[in-house]
């Protein structure tokens, strides 16, 4: 199944549920918690069962958050500050944290935190989901890699939140095709690429836009091919950014200034980002040297036309690049590995706070540091902000640390991109979505028009 939200959010819930926002904390199969330095406390809903039929409690939250810390995904870190999960009674566990975490809350309604079924942990059986969401996986119905449907749990907690009573999930590869099955009525809704939201809209049909990542060239070999920071700031004065944004999004992009958004803690209102500068660009690879540099950057039909225009853009400036065209599949095979030195693209772990975009970009295991590169300097500047207890004071030492990324080209071209979800509002009445969480329909609150 697709990593984010698209299939799994069907089946399994957190403990803790995001907003429409994207940031807005709301009570999922947890109805209360607390955060401190040294714990997190959390009270747990009552009557909750997995599709097994086996009970949720504080038992299978310390499975869950145990078995993530050691899973070796790139959730695995969000919990690394867990120390021990002791169960309270069956509706109230604690975590112990080793050291402050100010951004858990926000870990456990990640898409890594989702709660599975104990059985399926022990047995590691992947291929049957299990969880306490609105709707079982119907594998018999189901044709992998075509089709997967999902029937209402006549078990779910929450009945008068389900606005439907199945989803089928169509896997369609060709977005052009999707419009097709949209306007002949075999499919209700459907992921629509940019340059066909005109047409979706000329046909009838309801468009939604949702932004939902920031995306950026991703420097990840800073031990050899961008060690030099001469090198990295080099590439990132080599692109338009405005003109990516515009060319390979058809104008459903932006270019914003640093990873995280305005309203996160962290976000520094005066960093502006890397300008367009391709003479400066050059002047910083003579102080480098001139070194001789060619790179391979990966491309999927996602990325493809952005991916095309930075080689280009690159290859102006001296750098040698050879866009190498792959499917998803073999994208994400090796999307963060220290197969290639730089990629165009981001973590949705990145998005949940600074403690967490450090840890999985920058950190010495983190998941999107494939290459091992060393920071101290970064991680000096992060283990202040974890030795600050005033949140205002602690949220100024992020906004340093990400002055430090700037100034150093760790991190750069950032844009924000969107999902575009195109409907029949024949069918249905709103396709409500989910800021800042790739392909995340809120499958509870969509209604048909001749519902039940």
């Amino acid at each position: 199944m697709k990593p984010n939200r698209t299939y799994t959010g069907i089946v399994y819930e957190t403990l803790i549920k995001t907003a429409a926002d994207g940031i807005t904390l709301e009570p999922g199969l947890a109805t209360e918690w607390s955060l401190s330095p040294t714990e997190m406390k959390l009270t747990l809903r009552p009557n909750v069962v997995f599709h097994d039929g086996s009970p949720f409690d504080a038992d299978a939250v310390k499975k869950n958050i145990e078995w993530i810390k050691s899973s070796g995904t790139q959730w695995a870190n969000s919990f690394d500050t867990v120390a021990e999960v002791v169960v309270d009674d069956p509706t109230h566990v604690t975590l112990k944290l080793s050291r402050q975490t100010p951004s858990m809350a926000q870990r456990l309604a990640t898409r890594g935190a989702f709660m599975v079924a104990p059985a399926t942990i022990d047995a590691e059986s992947w291929d049957k989901a299990n969880g306490t969401g609105p709707w079982v996986y119907d594998m018999n119905a189901s044709q992998p890699s075509a089709k997967e449907v999902f029937t209402y749990f006549k078990d779910y907690w929450a009945p008068e939140d389900v606005g439907v009573e199945s989803i089928v999930v169509h896997v369609i590869q060709d977005r052009n095709v999707a419009l097709n099955t949209l306007r002949s009525g075999l499919v209700d809704a459907a992921e629509i690429g940019t340059s066909i939201v005109e047409a979706a809209k000329g046909a009838g049909l309801e468009v939604v836009s949702t932004p939902t990542l920031v995306q950026h060239f991703l420097l990840l070999d800073r031990n050899d091919v961008f060690k030099d920071e001469n090198v990295r700031k080099a590439v990132c004065h080599a692109a338009d950014m405005n003109a990516i944004a515009e060319g390979a999004f058809d104008g459903f992009a932006q270019p914003v200034s640093q990873r995280l958004l305005e309203g996160q803690p962290g976000h520094n209102p005066d960093l502006k980002g890397y300008h367009y500068d391709p003479e400066l660009a050059k002047e910083y690879l003579a102080k480098a040297g001139n070194p001789k540099i060619a790179i391979t950057l990966p491309m999927f039909t996602g990325n493809q036309t952005a991916v095309t225009l930075i080689a280009q853009y690159l290859r102006q400036i001296g750098v040698s690049v050879e866009p190498q065209m792959m499917n998803a599949g073999q994208y994400f095979t090796y999307y963060q590995s220290n197969r290639y030195p730089m990629q165009l693209n981001t973590s949705a772990t990145e998005s949940v706070g600074p403690l967490d975009y450090y840890q999985f970009r920058f950190g010495p295991e983190g998941v999107g540091n494939p290459f091992k590169a060393a920071v101290p300097e970064l991680d000096a500047i992060v283990e202040r902000a974890l030795a600050e207890n005033d949140l205002e004071a602690q949220d100024k030492i992020w906004q340093e640390m990400m002055k430090y990324i700037e100034d150093h080209a760790l991190d750069c071209n950032f844009y924000l991109t969107t999902h575009n979800w195109a409907y029949n509002p024949e069918r249905v009445k709103d396709l409500p979505t989910t800021v800042m969480e790739p392909s995340t329909l809120r499958y509870n609150e969509v209604e048909l028009v001749d519902a039940r």
